[in-house]
């Protein structure tokens, strides 16, 4: 009997929308927050590295403020995916 009830629920419409909401409102989103995150690192890491070849700078290096200027890049992609689940249809 526990069985039955409990593939019901998971076969139910309950269950699809749990995974529907969850993947609209946490998976896109963290996604795309990575996604942005990864090209704000990449672009900053070709620059400096442009500059390091160019001679403008002497050495090469990651600082702090680098995965920290990344991490907005994470944040706007993340809020803008999440964001997008509000608007009107």
């Amino acid at each position: 009997m526990k069985d039955a009830l409990l593939r019901n629920a998971i076969e139910g419409k309950e269950f699809k929308h749990v995974a529907s909401l969850l993947k609209n409102y946490i998976l896109l989103p963290l996604k795309s927050g990575i996604f942005g995150f990864a090209i704000f690192i990449t672009i900053l890491l070709v620059v400096k590295l442009f500059s390091y070849l160019f001679g403008t700078y002497s050495y090469f290096t990651i600082e702090i403020s680098d995965i920290e200027l990344s991490g907005i890049g994470f944040v706007l992609l993340f809020l803008i995916r999440l964001l997008e689940n509000f608007k009107e249809k």
